[in-house]
């Protein structure tokens, strides 16, 4: 009888036109809230420890909903927060944030994106934010990332000729129904990239550069077979790039398309001068545990993710005093690098693609390490301009992923996943 009081009273209290949510939904990448009525406006924010997300909604949920997540979204429940207030937290397994909400008919769908611990901590400082609800008639295209204008060093690569006006990015972390923390300004960048595909840099069909990791005399991490990492990623580069140009929707172009040495700040020159409209490092990874296997895709941040994304950055960027090269002389612009890629210019399209590649090996039955997207900062992500992924395809310390990374079958899945991701976040098809 209390709980059937304490409904009303707070039913009572409660705009008569306000919608009951009905139903929660979690789907890669987003979160759909359904009412039998609009839902007219929103606040998010974002608390850690553990991650979550929440959105208050003005309107009505009773009685209390719960579903279960997808991804990086664990699980999801709405409940009345306060009289005339419908609170829905969204607990994660790993920082993400809102990218946008839209609003069709009777639905609002939000749309999420993973996001680095620096920015996900920066989202938490914010505080509680009004999360416009974009209405449309269509149906919500997937999220489009920032790309947003800043200088560059003028004897390394071109600028590009129509940088983005930064905007305010809707942004939310996992949280408690508690209050947030004071809000406190924090500048975000709009997106570019659209359902329709990427519009090329260069002009003419959308450029991707494939770069096969380590090379010549780096040959990367030794397999249990005795096998090389660098014949592995020039393997799957090459098969990438075969299906790419069968299929013609974009141009390819390979960092190496033979057994040689390029060092880091080579790679990522290439990609550049090139105009490139994305660029993906292929590699395989090694672990003193032989039991570790599986697939994962790293994007940059200063700051890891986990420890083995930490430690996994420190070898790869070792690759150049490997071949003898002074990093601080082949690349001086890494400095002004990491503070433009801290503004998420293109590095929020850099993670969207990471939610794509997912999506592709996932179709060719390629297994992932945990969860499958990190962060770290490798070398060869520092691009500014040009959205960057480092692949790691499986662990040769481990015997079933090194039978598959050296099979002719394993390499063929993989580049297959790879070349789908890669169309279909440069065409949208």
């Amino acid at each position: 009888m209390r709980r059937l009081l304490l409904i009303l009273c707070l039913l009572w209290a409660a705009p008569l036109w306000a919608a009951r949510i009905i139903a929660l939904e979690s789907q890669p990448g987003r979160v759909i809230i359904t009412a039998d009525g609009p839902l007219p406006a929103a606040q998010a924010f974002a608390l850690s420890d553990p991650f979550r997300l929440v959105v208050d909604f003005v309107g009505v949920v009773q009685p209390g909903l719960s579903a279960p997540g997808s991804n990086s979204v664990s699980a999801l429940r709405a409940a009345m927060f306060a009289p005339g207030t419908a609170r829905l937290v969204i607990d994660l397994k790993a920082p993400v944030i809102i990218r946008e909400a839209r609003a069709q008919g009777n639905q609002v769908t939000l749309v999420l994106e993973r996001a680095p611990p620096d920015v996900f901590a920066a989202t938490v400082a914010r505080g509680r934010r009004p999360l416009p609800l974009l209405r449309s008639d269509g149906p919500p295209p997937p999220p489009t990332p920032a790309t947003g204008g800043f200088s560059l060093p003028t004897d390394f690569g071109r600028p590009l000729p129509d940088p983005a006006k930064p905007a305010e990015a809707a942004t939310e972390k996992p949280s408690a129904p508690t209050e947030p923390p004071a809000s406190t300004p924090s500048p975000a960048t709009e997106a570019s990239a659209t359902r329709s595909g990427v519009k090329s840099r260069s002009g003419g069909k959308p450029l991707v550069v494939i770069d096969a990791g380590h090379g010549g005399k780096d040959v990367g991490a030794i397999a249990v077979t005795g096998g090389y990492e660098k014949d592995i990623t020039l393997a799957i580069a090459r098969e990438a790039a075969r299906i790419l140009r069968e299929r013609g929707r974009v141009r390819v172009k390979l960092t190496r398309d033979e057994d040689r040495f390029i060092p880091l700040g080579g790679r990522v020159r290439i990609a550049r001068d090139a105009r490139a409209d994305l660029f993906i490092s292929i590699h395989a990874d090694s672990a003193p545990n032989d039991q570790a296997r599986g697939a994962s895709v790293y994007t940059l941040s200063a700051v890891a993710s986990d420890a083995i994304a930490e430690r996994l950055a420190a070898r790869e960027n070792k690759a150049d005093i490997i071949g003898g090269v002074n990093l601080g002389v082949e690349a001086p612009e890494v400095g002004e690098i990491m503070v433009d890629l801290a503004r998420r210019a293109t590095n929020n399209v850099s993670v969207q693609f990471a939610d794509t590649l997912q999506d592709g090996l996932e179709e060719q039955e390629v297994g992932f390490r945990g969860e499958f997207h990190h962060f770290a900062a490798f070398a060869v992500l520092k691009a500014p301009d040009v959205p960057s992924v480092l692949l790691e395809t499986g662990y040769v310390t481990n015997k079933s992923d090194a039978e598959r990374l050296f099979s002719s079958d394993g390499r063929r899945r993989m580049a297959r996943g790879i070349a789908r991701a890669i169309e279909r976040h440069l065409t949208g098809k």
